[in-house]
């Protein structure tokens, strides 16, 4: 517990976890192990990819992580303000550059990538290619605008429901 590792017994403070359908499972350990890691539905160890640093397929605190439904895995590159898309086993596939460290995101059963961007207090709204659709929120503890969502998600009727880490409400 709470040493760095490479293995499936070494986890030093992960940030997120992202689920395949057919139950195989991604954590990213974000903080010190600078990595992702894939697990069966079981919980069985499959493999782990990333190191630190700035090129394709390693990070600077991999924060977030999601799924679509081809079966691609988005990865908030949170300190190298990026996101990274992989095939289901690592395979690096593209990066989308100049993403303000997102804290949090999500694909939304609509395809689309959200993320929260902590620095500008924004909600962003991407296409699959990382094509920017949308933008929107503001700084302030304003009922409807934000301060530092580290987590989000919407109900059945699309409310959106946020956790925000400095402003101390959900």
């Amino acid at each position: 517990r709470d040493e760095p590792g490479n293995d499936d017994k070494h986890f030093k403070r992960p940030t997120d976890v992202a689920w395949l359908p057919d139950g195989t499972f991604f954590v990213s350990d974000g903080y010190v192990n600078t990595r992702v890691v894939k697990f069966d539905k079981n919980g069985k160890f499959l493999k782990a990819w990333g190191t630190p640093g700035t090129g394709p397929g390693q990070f600077n605190t991999p924060h977030s992580i999601t799924t679509d439904r081809n079966r691609r895995v988005y990865v908030s590159d949170r300190a190298n303000n990026r996101i990274q898309v992989f095939d289901e086993n690592g395979k690096f596939l593209d990066v989308w550059p100049n993403i303000r460290q997102a804290y949090t995101i999500r694909v939304s059963a609509d395809n689309f990538l959200w993320a929260f961007s902590g620095p500008l207090d924004k909600l962003l709204k991407y296409d699959l290619n990382g094509k920017l659709l949308y933008a929107w929120g503001t700084h302030s503890t304003t009922p409807g605008l934000f301060w530092a969502v580290h987590e989000f998600s919407a109900d059945s009727d699309g409310n959106l429901y946020t956790a925000e880490v400095f402003g101390g409400r959900p």
